[in-house]
């Protein structure tokens, strides 16, 4: 299977590649992240909105073929809990906050925090074995594990646990959540996740950006983190995945 990742948007227009090779991939997957641009990349919040509408028009366009996953951006938009929780996480100016929240609140079920094809995870920021046991989580197989994360979204105490973030982060917490884990986190969980009816279990994730600077002091893009197992690819660019092979290919 041939799937087109999108990782962290931030209003940032890469995603558009996948909008150009939709009939080359089977599914594109979307990490989340799409508000609060970066200060450094000179992308306004009116900017980040105009994108946003865009995405959401490519989406209603081909239903069945892509996936919205949410991350830590996204949720003091999606949810007044989260929003709570978090003391508004968030780079952009609360004049924004209605606006974003309204259009949130208009395709709530386009939205989702995990997502499974060919037994491999994605999620925004990766689902470490440490985090599933400090909300005491035992998920029997890779769908069990799926059916809980998104279940975190209408769970009581779903969005406490969602706002879980370690010292990686800034946090006071264990370890980061699904939508919140640094991708140390993920690189040092060496029993990673597994279960007893299939292997290792195979995970695409964003939240962790990578870049450098150059010569003349700009931000350039850096390279995705991967080992055998996951493959952080947050790097301001998009990505074909090849299920088969667990091989990426940037699509410039």
């Amino acid at each position: 299977m041939k799937i087109i990742v999108l990782p962290d948007i931030h209003g940032r227009r890469f995603w558009e590649s996948a909008r150009e090779r939709i009939d080359a991939c089977d599914k594109v997957v979307f990490i989340g992240d799409y508000f609060d641009p970066y200060v450094f990349e000179g992308i306004t919040p009116l900017d980040a909105i105009e994108n946003f509408k865009e995405i959401l028009s490519f989406v209603k366009e081909y239903p069945e073929k892509v996936v919205m996953l949410l991350g830590n951006h996204d949720l003091p938009y999606f949810s007044e809990k989260y929003l709570a929780l978090s003391k508004y996480h968030c780079r952009m100016s609360r004049v924004w906050h209605s606006t974003i929240a309204d259009m949130f609140e208009a395709c709530r079920e386009m939205f989702k925090l995990a997502h499974v094809e060919d037994d491999i995870l994605f999620t925004h920021a990766g689902c470490a074995s440490k985090w599933l046991k400090s909300i005491h989580a035992k998920p029997a197989s890779l769908g069990d594990l799926v059916a809980l994360l998104n279940g975190l979204l209408t769970a009581e105490n779903g969005m406490r646990q969602l706002f879980m973030v370690s010292h990686h982060r800034g946090g006071w917490d264990r370890a980061g959540s699904c939508v919140w884990a640094d991708v140390d986190e993920l690189v040092s969980d060496n029993k990673g996740l597994h279960f007893d009816d299939c292997l290792t279990v195979k995970q695409v994730f964003g939240h962790s950006l990578q870049v450098e600077k150059d010569e003349k002091g700009n931000y350039v893009s850096g390279k995705p983190v991967t080992t055998s197992t996951i493959k952080m690819l947050d790097t301001r660019c998009a990505y074909m995945l090849d299920t088969a092979t667990f091989t990426h290919e940037a699509l410039l």
